[in-house]
């Protein structure tokens, strides 16, 4: 088992650097609460907040991205016009 203090220590060192960049105009105001209420708690309790705009862990299938890959006209595709510029893989399937 971890020691708790390290747990601590550690928690409260990612906290600081977020409020940092925060306090920079680094992060927005939402990005930190979205961010600091999905780390755990002190002690390590796992935290149960999820980001609604991504909605929990999501499975990938890689014989599914291999498959849409050999379509031309999926943003999977080495070839399609979206590749190299801003492209969120959500956004296919």
């Amino acid at each position: 088992m971890p020691d708790l203090a390290s747990i601590n220590r550690s928690l409260s060192t990612v906290r600081t650097e977020l409020q940092y960049l925060r306090d920079s105009g680094v992060l927005n105001p939402a990005q930190y609460d979205s961010i600091s209420a999905q780390l755990p708690q002190q002690g390590g309790a796992p935290s149960t907040y999820v980001d609604p705009h991504y909605g929990g862990p999501q499975m990938v299938n890689p014989g599914q991205i291999a498959q849409a890959a050999q379509d031309p006209n999926s943003p999977a595709n080495p070839k399609h016009p979206n590749v190299g510029g801003s492209f969120c893989l959500e956004n296919w399937w």
